[in-house]
């Protein structure tokens, strides 16, 4: 299972987004600030996780939620 920041910088990396673009775009001067929230270094806030899902075209729960664990629990509550 894959860490919330290896997640996201897989989905920025293979949509071919600098750190520096993502930082320029949630209103960082420079790349420091947005490189210490996805090495996971400062804490995410809902409001940096939808812009950063809206920067990348990803719903929230594709890069911060563990979909394995959301549809185990959907299946059981249908049952």
């Amino acid at each position: 299972m894959k860490k919330v920041h290896e997640k996201l910088k897989k989905i920025r990396t293979d949509k071919n987004i600098t750190q520096k673009e993502m930082a320029l775009k949630l209103g960082y001067k420079d790349k420091s600030g947005y490189c210490q929230l996805e090495n996971g270094d400062v804490e995410m806030t809902l409001e940096k996780a939808i812009k950063i899902s809206q920067i990348l075209g990803v719903r929230v729960e594709e890069i911060f939620f563990d979909t394995k664990v959301q549809a185990s629990r959907t299946n059981q509550q249908t049952a």
